[in-house]
């Protein structure tokens, strides 16, 4: 009868309760047909009239939670950029080389290239070398006969060394690009081999003959007073090992007389500043008789190749040899105008 009554009037029947379950802080379990709104960013669990569950719904997420929350998809993301990136690098490596022996003879091309180009900029330093010593004979005459040395002349002088220096700076520049291409290629080759499935002796040992982790006649310092301690090493590692004697001393660099005779050793030292200022590349190289191409052989003797071999060792021994004060002559006006006068 009251269920006739209710379909005539069109009253619909009354819901079903909706209980809730939850956990309070000190992890006290409620049950309740009503949430606290307190207790609903906390979590809780909808339940039937029966006591099943119907939905569960998740604490709201702290702020921390949130930041690793998406710190972990940040990363998730540069992960996938990195696999992506190999992937590709794997299939230009690929698609590059068809072999070992293609990437060995790449790599020892890119080199070979670098080379010629030091050796022209060796060959520019030696022809402005000879023209620097010419302009100080020239200043030198001049002091001699008590006469003044013209603006003109001092600026040669100057705009001579800036260019030497300026040369220096790109042939280490140069060196450390070699570094860099070797290091490269041989990542590279360790890949390309793990790529094609080969044993460790399918790689030529010509591969890796060439890997240097550092340049021995290259000192790099990242503090000034430790780069001045380091210069003053080297310049007296050149007055101990050059068989000539310097003929321009200045801040940053030292050359040595040119050589004449095959067996000379003509060195040239130069401090390389960063852009800061902070830190330097202190760099030794030797002068040849002649930058030809071809010619390289014949200035790396073995006495010079020793010289080169010993001045990281040298400048980085405990041995302080910055009292060391051997003087070389210099002409007046050069002395004064590379220290600085």
């Amino acid at each position: 009868m009251l269920l006739a009554l209710l379909l005539v009037s069109g009253a619909a029947p009354l819901a079903a309760p909706q209980l809730y379950r939850w956990v309070d802080d000190q992890g006290n379990i409620h049950y309740s047909d009503v949430m606290p709104p307190t207790e609903v960013e906390k979590g809780h669990t909808q339940l039937s009239p029966e006591g099943l569950r119907v939905r569960t719904v998740a604490p709201a997420k702290t702020p921390e939670q949130i930041q690793r929350e998406r710190e972990l998809e940040r990363l998730r993301a540069q992960q996938q950029r990195m696999l992506d990136q190999q992937r590709a690098d794997d299939r230009v490596l690929l698609n590059t080389f068809q072999s070992v022996d293609d990437l060995i003879m790449t790599r020892e091309g890119n080199l070979s290239d670098i080379d010629t180009m030091v050796q022209f900029k060796k060959a520019n330093i030696r022809r402005q070398q000879d023209w620097l010593a010419q302009l100080r004979a020239d200043a030198a005459d001049l002091e001699r006969k008590g006469e003044r040395v013209s603006d003109q002349l001092k600026e040669r002088i100057a705009s001579t060394e800036r260019s030497i220096e300026e040369a220096l700076t790109s042939i280490v520049a140069r060196e450390q690009q070699k570094q860099e291409i070797r290091a490269k290629f041989d990542r590279d080759l360790k890949r390309l081999r793990q790529l094609k499935n080969l044993p460790a002796s399918a790689v030529p040992k010509e591969a890796v003959a060439t890997r240097r982790p550092v340049l021995d006649n290259l000192v790099e310092c990242a503090d000034p007073v430790v780069c001045e301690q380091l210069w003053q090493r080297a310049l007296n590692y050149v007055r101990r090992h050059a068989t000539l004697p310097i003929e321009s001393l200045g801040k940053d660099v030292a050359m040595t007389a040119a050589p004449k005779e095959r067996d000379d050793i003509a060195l040239t030292v130069s401090r390389i500043w960063s852009k800061g200022g902070g830190s330097a590349s202190i760099f030794l190289d030797v002068q040849c008789t002649s930058y030809s191409p071809g010619q390289e052989d014949a200035c790396r003797t073995d006495a010079r190749s020793q010289v080169l071999k010993g001045f990281r060792a040298a400048l980085e021994s405990a041995e302080d040899t910055s009292a060391e004060t051997a003087s070389m002559p210099l002409g007046n006006l050069g002395a004064q105008r590379l220290n600085g006068g």
